[in-house]
């Protein structure tokens, strides 16, 4: 339940998770007065968690139906992973080595993804701190804007990789591997073993959602409406 004295982001992160967990299926309409009522809050911070969810791409609004949950693609899978490996790896390149005591942070990171068992929302928190922590000291900040937009059009999707320990364990050896690279100086092994990081997901997200049979072509769009995550 969402206090009333919280404004709209707190709305965005209690529909947003909703929406990551699967709670909200594919075409379901999302009514900002049935959702203020059940919140708690007034019409106005539900309406503008509505329109970010929209923007982020994981809602549409159609003329005459309101706001309703857009389901996965595997296309998106396709399209969205090698362009966060191209921007993640470019600032990489970019950033100034890091210091032992950030390198202690990220390791402190991997090691709090490992112990994350049964919650693939926290696995998600964590992973996304330890990716952010990686490269933020990029200081190219349209970059980083794009590629926080574009992560969190895959948050969805990784929801159902995080719930997989084994893909997860791969990851933790992984980001160890490119910490182990920085912390020697040797950028370009860092940035080769990150794009690889992230090409394995990729596949491995691919992958897990065909098995479930959860990755399907979209439905086309009522009224025009645009496609998204």
């Amino acid at each position: 339940m969402v206090s009333r004295q919280r404004f709209s982001a707190d709305v965005h992160q209690e529909l947003l998770g909703r929406i990551i967990r699967g709670e909200y299926g594919a075409g379901q309409r999302l009514k900002d007065t049935e959702l203020a009522e059940e919140l708690g809050v007034s019409r106005t911070p539900v309406r503008e968690a509505l329109l970010r969810l929209e923007r982020e791409g994981f809602i549409s609004a159609q003329k005459h139906f309101g706001f309703s949950v857009i389901g996965l693609r595997e296309s998106e899978i396709q399209e969205v992973y090698p362009l966060v490996t191209l921007l993640e790896c470019t600032a990489l390149e970019a950033v100034p080595l890091p210091c032992p005591d950030k390198l202690e942070r990220l390791r402190g990171l991997c090691a709090s993804l490992d112990e994350a068992a049964a919650d693939p929302f926290r696995r998600i928190e964590i992973d996304s701190a330890w990716h952010q922590l990686l490269i933020e000291d990029n200081g190219n900040q349209h970059l980083l804007r794009i590629l926080a937009d574009l992560k969190g059009i895959l948050f969805r999707y990784e929801y159902a990789f995080m719930q997989n320990d084994e893909l997860v364990a791969r990851s933790v050896a992984e980001h160890a591997a490119i910490l182990a690279s920085l912390a020697s100086a040797d950028r370009p092994a860092a940035v080769g073993r990150l794009e690889a990081h992230w090409e394995r997901c990729a596949e491995a997200t691919l992958e897990d959602f065909r098995a479930r049979g959860l990755c399907r072509p979209a439905a086309p769009s009522l009224a025009g409406a645009p496609a998204g995550a």
